[in-house]
């Protein structure tokens, strides 16, 4: 379907007409990362909308970084809304499309019936660019979303063995994966030195068939895409400093994992986020989960969300 301009790989659950809820995975995923959440929405009697967001594997994929500024993301989201009659919807978002749907709330809070993060706390319009903020923090030490700043590199590196760097990215981000403190064993030069591969057979909740679907997309979009949002994130800043608006208004829930490095280096951004928000009704962190919850712990993070909805409904 069109969106602002773009044709998106949309998947769709439950009945036209119903309530609505969009899915906004992250990075490196797509649609396919709710699998768990998608029916079980649908079934609670919601129209459930799945797309793989801008540069992921069947949607469209634009080369230049500026085309990936959350502004545009944002109207992509807002454009497939439109698409599928849905003057308000429920914003669900894991990793990057956490940062989305924050984002599509605080600029358009008429649109969003209430907002879910998962994995990356609101921190509101930080005072300086972000590489400016993680510069400082990390200095000479490696940095993969610094690193993900060069021209190329990065996808020369990651797309040599899709499969190699997506099993690796889905064991050491999981509970699992961060239990075992891996360090690199040579000067880290590239993503991949910082990523241990798994010992024993996929989980439960990422087979290898499942991991057929993740290497099939991404060798379909390639990662320039999914990694210029990344080389966007200071021109977003930029925007989103000038405009002044802040705060989150529309009821919000928010679900971590205990293990999740993002939840680990985002503390402080945790602790304020309550602070940016008018109406945050709980912040949930899962016990051993790591930074993969929506799969992790689909049982778990399915009745959150049912939770949550159902007090939406009353």
């Amino acid at each position: 379907m069109e969106a602002n301009g773009l044709t998106f790989h949309v998947s769709e659950y439950g009945e036209r007409g119903r309530p609505a809820i969009i899915l906004l995975h992250g990075f490196p995923e797509c649609g396919y990362s709710w699998r768990y959440q998608a029916p079980f929405l649908a079934g609670q009697g919601y129209h459930v909308l799945v797309p793989d967001l801008r540069g992921y594997g069947y949607s469209d994929a634009p080369k230049e970084p500026m085309a990936y500024r959350q502004s545009e993301l944002v109207k992509d989201v807002i454009g497939i809304l439109d698409a599928f009659g849905a003057g308000q919807a429920v914003v669900i978002g894991h990793d990057w499309g956490c940062a989305l749907a924050w984002q599509v709330a605080r600029e358009y809070p008429q649109r969003v019936r209430a907002v879910v993060g998962l994995s990356v706390p609101y921190p509101g319009i930080g005072p300086r660019r972000p590489t400016e903020q993680m510069r400082q923090a990390f200095g000479e030490r490696f940095f993969y979303q610094l690193y993900f700043q060069q021209p190329q590199i990065p996808e020369q590196e990651l797309e040599a063995d899709v499969r190699d760097f997506l099993r690796r990215m889905y064991h050491a981000l999981s509970g699992p994966g961060m239990r075992e403190k891996h360090r690199a064993a040579k000067p880290v030069t590239g993503f991949l030195d910082i990523l241990q591969p798994p010992q024993g057979p996929q989980p439960s909740w990422m087979t290898e068939s499942d991991l057929d679907v993740y290497v099939e997309r991404f060798e379909n979009s390639g990662l320039t895409g999914p990694i210029n949002w990344y080389r966007a994130m200071d021109a977003s800043w930029e925007e989103q400093h000038a405009d002044g608006r802040q705060r989150i208004q529309p009821t919000a829930l928010f679900i971590g994992g205990e293990e999740d490095p993002v939840i680990q280096f985002a503390a402080k951004a945790l602790e304020r986020m309550p602070s940016q928000m008018d109406d945050l009704t709980e912040v949930i962190i899962l016990d051993g989960i790591g930074h993969w919850i929506q799969m992790e712990a689909p049982d778990q993070v399915n009745q959150h969300l049912k939770t949550f909805l159902d007090g939406l409904a009353s």
